[in-house]
């Protein structure tokens, strides 16, 4: 529970201050509200600092991550992956391309560790029933999301809200020396694919589109539905493993 044992959402508080407090044997937020005094914090910023972390214990209670949003740096939004892990949802989408001001989205793939659920072009995609989806999860992670995913949504379909955290494994897994495409990091980590989907990439994603919307090839379609239902299951695996090495990269010199 990462979380729990951060202190980097606390005004004034960066990675520094955190290590100190862990090297103080301030291990916890439990640690830090019943220690009546620590070396280096003054009496009435201690007592500021216990009511934000008073605060961010309610709001985690209630799985309220708006409160983390932004008050969490967000290269640390990976902290909240256990507490948030069984409400958090890994997106993926299939396109036409690499524009977002000229292609389309085709497939949305939503997964939320236990059921898959595929939105597709001139099917079932549509924003407001996208929108109600991803509503539900406080916590969203998927995979160069940052950079392709969710500018791609947020341009197609404008009413679509991001402002929660966000983890995104393809930055995240650098830190633990995972480089490379997703297909690059799942082979890394043991996770193979089978059938028609192994070997493919994204070019043939949208060659698969092709076929289903000039030629109404069925076969096509759920082929590339399963390409994507793959990629954005095999985050979940991918996102444990992240979460376990940051952790011990980052607090495992204190435990």
């Amino acid at each position: 529970m990462m979380i729990r044992q951060s202190f980097i959402f606390l005004d004034g508080i960066g990675t520094v201050r955190e290590r100190r407090l862990w090297e103080k044997g301030i291990l916890s937020w439990k640690n830090f509200l019943e220690s009546k005094k620590i070396k280096g914090i003054p009496e009435k910023r201690k007592s500021i600092l216990d009511r934000e972390i008073e605060e961010a214990d309610f709001n985690l209670n209630r799985l309220a991550s708006s409160f983390f949003f932004m008050r969490l740096p967000r290269r640390e939004h990976w902290r909240l992956f256990s507490e948030f892990r069984e409400h958090a949802c890994f997106i993926d989408i299939e396109t036409t391309g690499l524009s977002a001001e000229r292609n389309d989205i085709t497939v949305v793939g939503v997964y939320n560790g236990r059921e898959y659920k595929s939105f597709i072009k001139d099917i079932n995609l549509e924003e407001e029933s996208l929108k109600r989806e991803l509503e539900k999860y406080p916590l969203i992670i998927t995979f160069y999301g940052s950079a392709f995913d969710i500018p791609f949504l947020r341009k197609k379909f404008p009413t679509l809200s991001f402002e929660k955290p966000h983890i995104d494994l393809c930055f995240t897994s650098r830190r633990i020396g995972l480089s490379g495409g997703l297909k690059r990091i799942e082979e890394g980590l043991g996770l193979e694919r089978e059938g028609d989907i192994k070997g493919m990439s994204g070019f043939d994603a949208v060659r698969l589109w092709k076929k289903w919307e000039v030629y109404r090839d069925r076969r096509a379609l759920e082929t590339l539905v399963e390409y994507n239902r793959i990629d954005v299951e095999n985050l979940s695996p991918i996102a444990e493993h992240v979460y376990e090495e940051l952790k011990k990269a980052v607090f495992a010199d204190f435990v």
